[in-house]
């Protein structure tokens, strides 16, 4: 920008009271500030949108097929299983995260089942060991001799989809004809690469596969039930209040939905960011190398390499992006070794002030005033009964109990009658029963509420033997539709 120009946009900018000259010092007035702080709240909204579209977009994209129902071409066969995006996103991660066109032309787009994908990238990979990474036409036959096309435009829209738009790597080819993965993407793709898609619906029609790609999205649409409303804005609420020094604890029996309910208040925190939500699953073997960070193989063989695992690299992304909150959801948190898995991390979320290294890498760092961590836990798990004093002064927890008006929306598909008797059973033996409301999910007739009962709730009422524990005897005996 020109000097006069400066001159003239600093002239403006002092008669509107954004920013004023003091002994040749331009400084930002309170309103200047301001106005600084509105833009840049801005930007970090705009960003977290992009990420949340970036990531139901990848869900969703995560889905696609290649023998489309209704809909395939004649080129295909009929059982064909490729996912094409996903074959896309394995050859980014396995080609040091780039990608040529000619590379889905000659060889990922000649390809139609998930057991090709393996070869078709360590095709590409030996073109490009023998050629320098140059793709010179009199060269190309050694990549695929049948193309897909002779025009890169017609190769485009599969790498639109598979960018997400361009979200997770550039619309745009660099000069050699590459693009490479951002760094979202690389952690978006990982996520999605990790998932295995739920399956197709037998002899799904067009209409089928299209509720089958839209899934995803109606369940980010779904508004929050009005039975869940208070305990979300409880978790809420305690994660504003406590979460900078303490972990938010949902503690309830199986089948209260806990896990649902931390999931619903993270999305809220994070305003449906994904990219700053993520969760993990504590069992009897997690270790801190396994939460915090630790060492794994490289792909190539030639050995380990250190990598922040879920606990730090969420905070990582907080103390980067200072100004909007990121959770962390641990789910059955009092089934791993607290103090093994954490160990002095202990100390560090309640004092968030204090700098501290990471045990492995010695890596100087802190953790962020603006990182949350939501747990949950059965408070009849022994397990939770052993938890010490040092864990639990570090613990805020919320109650998550059985619900009578949860569970009556659950069986909303049941005759009046039929529902009124399980829910007066449920309201008698509630206090003692070791379950909650959830357990009679998906039970549409009476049919399906004696295959929950037979199939599920009789091993949670019997001891090691198969009998009936007697502290469950009467609920037992009592049950309407045994």
């Amino acid at each position: 920008m020109s000097e006069q120009r400066l001159r003239t946009w600093k002239k403006a900018f002092e008669d509107m009271g954004i920013l004023t000259v003091d002994d040749d010092r331009v400084r930002a007035t309170r309103f200047g500030k301001a106005i600084i702080d509105g833009w840049s709240r801005v930007d970090d909204a705009l960003k977290g949108a992009n990420s949340r579209i970036a990531l139901l977009g990848a869900e969703v994209a995560n889905r696609i097929r290649l023998a489309t129902p209704g809909r395939r071409a004649a080129s295909i066969p009929e059982d064909a299983d490729l996912l094409p995006i996903r074959a896309i996103w394995r050859a980014f991660r396995s080609l040091d995260d780039k990608l040529h066109w000619q590379d889905v032309n000659r060889v990922l787009g000649t390809i139609h089942y998930e057991s090709e994908v393996a070869g078709a990238i360590e095709t590409i990979r030996s073109f490009r060991r023998n050629h320098s990474d140059i793709y010179l036409s009199d060269r190309l036959d050694e990549l695929g001799s049948a193309p897909l096309s002779e025009d890169p435009r017609h190769i485009t829209p599969w790498l639109n989809r598979a960018s997400i738009g361009g979200l997770l790597f550039p619309s745009e080819a660099d000069a050699k004809g590459f693009r490479t993965l951002n760094d979202s993407g690389r952690a978006i793709i990982d996520e999605m690469l990790a998932q295995t898609p739920p399956s197709l619906p037998l002899n799904a029609d067009a209409n089928d596969y299209l509720r089958y790609l839209m899934e995803p999205v109606e369940l980010a649409e779904a508004p929050i039930a009005e039975e869940d409303r208070p305990l979300v804005e409880q978790v809420v609420e305690a994660t504003q209040k406590f979460g900078a020094s303490k972990i938010i604890v949902l503690s309830g029996l199986p089948g209260t939905g806990k896990t649902r309910l931390a999931r619903l208040a993270g999305e809220r925190i994070v305003d449906g960011d994904e990219s700053r939500l993520k969760e993990i699953q504590f069992h009897e073997s997690v270790s801190y190398e396994d939460f915090v960070e630790g060492f794994v193989p490289r792909k190539d063989g030639s050995g380990f390499e250190l990598r922040p695992k879920v606990l730090r690299t969420i905070n990582e992304r907080a103390l980067a992006n200072p100004r909007q909150l990121h959770v962390l959801i641990i789910e059955e948190f009092t089934r791993a070794n607290a103090h093994a898995v954490l160990g002095e991390l202990l100390t560090y979320i309640e004092h968030r002030d204090r700098s501290f290294q990471w045990s492995i890498s010695q890596d100087q760092s802190s953790m962020a005033a603006n990182f949350v961590v939501i747990a949950t836990m059965n408070p009849r798990d022994k397990s939770a009964l052993q938890l010490d004093a040092a864990v639990k002064r570090r613990m805020h927890v919320i109650s998550v109990d059985p619900s009578i008006d949860a569970l009556g929306s659950i069986l909303g598909e049941l005759a009046p009658a039929d529902r009124t008797r399980i829910i007066d059973w449920f309201s008698e033996h509630m206090t003692v029963l070791p379950f909650g409301h959830g357990l009679f999910a998906g039970a549409a007739d009476t049919d399906a509420v004696t295959q929950t009962w037979r199939g599920t709730i009789i091993p949670l009422l019997s001891d090691a033997t198969g009998a009936i524990s007697p502290a469950y005897a009467r609920a037992y005996e009592e049950f309407p539709f045994r």
